[in-house]
């Protein structure tokens, strides 16, 4: 869920919806020159509310908005802060693993959370293996996600498993 954030600019108000701008009175998209003008705003703004976020928990929380509303760049600057206060957080980890994923970064998200690939923690074990996934490692993920699907199954651990039997069927077939 969106939290929706309305901005004066100009005399007029605008929301911003986590993805798009519109004129709050009309509905109607502002031109490309005021977008510009109000996502720098709001950057201003959000980085100001970020800063005064002081506890691991209320940074994750914020970090995991941010990811939800696609602003990658600034949840994972919110989740490393957070790790510089929890270096062993999983749940930060695993975060860190899926925004990097959603930048298109797989191999960094493995590299970075390679030390706690033996965790028993399914959220971060699925993130790695579906970064598996997204470097075509496909026997690596199956296992990954074996090792998921053992501590608990969860809807995004069979989707993982799902991309791997519709890439490679074979490892799937009984012998």
């Amino acid at each position: 869920m969106h939290q929706h954030v309305v901005v004066q600019f100009d005399g007029k108000s605008y929301t911003w919806t986590g993805k798009d701008w519109y004129e709050t009175k009309t509905f109607l998209r502002p031109p490309s020159t005021i977008i510009r003008k109000l996502n720098a705003r709001l950057a201003q703004d959000l980085q100001c509310a970020d800063t005064a976020l002081t506890s691991v928990d209320a940074i994750l929380k914020q970090a995991n908005n941010a990811r939800n509303a696609e602003q990658y760049g600034r949840a994972e600057r919110l989740i490393r802060r957070a790790l510089s206060q929890a270096p062993n957080h999983v749940g930060a980890l695993a975060m860190l693993c899926a925004v990097l994923r959603a930048k298109g970064l797989p191999q960094q998200a493995l590299d970075e959370t390679a030390a706690f690939a033996r965790a028993n923690y399914s959220p971060l074990l699925t993130s790695r293996a579906a970064a598996l996934c997204d470097l075509q490692r496909w026997e690596e993920a199956k296992h990954e996600i074996g090792r998921v699907l053992a501590i608990q199954a969860s809807e995004e651990a069979f989707s993982v498993m799902h991309r791997i039997k519709a890439a490679r069927p074979d490892l799937y077939d009984e012998v």
